[in-house]
């Protein structure tokens, strides 16, 4: 999980008060990045797309991986109403005269553009902890805190947005994969929750340079290659190989943007004993090659 977040690189963008009161429905268009909410007070139905709707109440908390165009509202039938995406620090939905039923904090943040491509694809579609669930109280604090940080203009702001960010997106999963999964979750969360495909999981992710097969994955998970490949490309959304691929080339640019290592050293670095064999699956994956993307990225050293 660490080596997950320090490729998605999550950075706060916003957090703000949410209310609504009397009959009301809005319309929001696609966000993309990461959406946080924690209901403060009342209930409100969240429909986005692709999910099914959900009733949130006080004390839930919701994280959107990638946020899809959704309908909020009271429930009921309510024609909704669009709204375009609101920065400021406090929305109001419904009549200005109503009485206020509903009040969540909302926040939105970023992932590291180079990677969420791969890495949101790895994540459930959505994470859901009612306010019974074990680790709730947890995840209300680090709200809190991160809408402290996020309204204050403190020395070493950013960094410590980052990193509350950061465990709060941890501690989401980690509640997330404790609860019952289910048989319709994909991703990497449900790959290590899932007790045939994680040795092989945390194998892989412990040695990334190592030369693996589909067979010897399935050995690690003790079951037959039909079997295990079966189960992990219906889990993970993606075949064993494939997988591997995307991850190496993940942990590639990261060491271009940080370290900036010579092609030759990077391709050893992520499991390829050949520099030419290595550019091209980079290219393939990444539509440009590692110097390419050093450049692109702000970071041009040797990487002949």
């Amino acid at each position: 999980m660490e080596v997950l977040m320090s490729l998605l690189r999550p950075e706060a963008v916003l957090s703000k008060v949410i209310t609504g009161g009397g009959r009301w429905s809005v319309r929001k268009p696609r966000y993309g990045d990461p959406a946080f909410c924690l209901m403060l007070e009342g209930l409100c139905v969240l429909d986005a797309d692709g999910l099914d709707p959900l009733e949130l109440r006080q004390g839930d908390f919701l994280l959107l991986p990638q946020t899809p165009e959704f309908t909020l509202g009271a429930g009921g039938d309510v024609a909704p109403t669009f709204a375009g995406l609101d920065h400021s620090r406090h929305t109001r939905h419904g009549g200005e005269s109503e009485p206020v039923t509903m009040r969540m904090l909302g926040g939105y943040f970023r992932f590291d553009a180079a990677n969420a491509p791969l890495l949101v694809a790895l994540l459930p579609p959505l994470i859901l902890v009612r306010a019974d669930q074990p680790g709730a109280q947890r995840l209300h604090r680090l709200v809190e805190l991160i809408t402290g940080e996020a309204d204050a203009d403190g020395a070493c702001r950013d960094i410590i947005l980052q990193r509350l960010v950061e465990v709060l997106l941890i501690e989401a999963m980690r509640v997330h994969t404790a609860a019952d999964l289910g048989g319709a979750q994909r991703g990497l969360i449900a790959g290590l929750a899932d007790p045939v495909l994680a040795p092989a999981l945390m194998e892989l992710h412990a040695d990334v340079t190592h030369g693996w097969t589909v067979e010897q994955l399935a050995r690690v998970a003790s079951v037959s290659r039909a079997v295990f490949a079966q189960r992990f490309t219906r889990t993970m959304g993606m075949p064993p190989m494939q997988y591997l691929l995307e991850w190496r080339v993940a942990l590639a640019k990261e060491l271009l943007r940080t370290e900036r290592p010579a092609i030759a050293q990077l391709a050893q670095r992520v499991g390829y004993q050949s520099a030419t064999a290595f550019t091209t699956a980079f290219t393939r994956v990444a539509g440009c090659s590692p110097t390419e993307f050093a450049r692109t990225s702000g970071y041009v050293g040797d990487t002949g």
